[in-house]
């Protein structure tokens, strides 16, 4: 009688557990992401994302109010176009100081065709340390990190701009990996906009 309350027990915990795992915003393995909870803005509603089995996740941490982040819409939107069968692009909107109605007014303004999420409990945001908007996170398949910094070289310093970008630090790591390849430049310095603590 008693082994068989002690297995009732088990099974009523076991699944508990799993339930309980499955429905976290933030799913790691192993001490690695695997999916995750966000607000996707067309949809205007919550979505459980899974890193895909077949693809590189580009994370583009964002604040529509930031200059640099209006810039590098554009920029962002040609990696879409160039990687967009080999590479999935999360635009992250951190925290709770903008409402969908907010970002959707800066993805019609700045005509970004990558998708853009908000990360309201900034889980995802801190789980892959990210701090300045706009900073690029790359993640292979498995959620091993490969690059985290700087979009490209075109920022030199608060302020301080070159007339045109000679390192595309994002897109050659995206090469390179798809490659197989060493990434040559895995972490660089982010300028930007530091993201708040609401």
């Amino acid at each position: 009688m008693h082994t068989k309350i002690f297995i009732i027990c088990c099974l009523l915990f076991t699944t508990y557990g799993v339930h309980a795992q499955l429905t976290n915003d933030l799913i790691t393995s192993f001490g690695k992401i695997s999916s995750f909870k966000l607000t996707a803005v067309n949809q205007q509603k919550d979505t459980v994302l899974h890193l895909n089995d077949h693809s590189l996740s580009l994370f583009i941490f964002l604040s529509p109010e930031c200059p640099l982040c209006q810039n590098y819409s554009k920029v962002v939107n040609q990696l879409q176009q160039q990687f967009k069968n080999q590479v999935i692009i999360y635009g992250i909107v951190p925290g709770k100081a903008y409402t969908i109605k907010d970002v959707i007014a800066f993805k019609n303004k700045y005509l970004t065709t990558f998708n853009i999420f908000i990360d309201k409990k900034k889980l995802l945001t801190h789980y892959l340390n990210a701090t300045i908007t706009p900073q690029a996170i790359l993640l292979d398949n498995k959620g091993n990190l490969i690059y985290t910094g700087a979009i490209d070289d075109w920022v030199q310093a608060q302020g301080k701009k070159k007339i045109i970008s000679s390192q595309q630090y994002v897109k050659n790591a995206i090469e390179q990996s798809l490659k197989s390849a060493e990434v040559t430049i895995k972490k660089t310095k982010v300028y930007g906009c530091k993201i708040n603590d609401f």
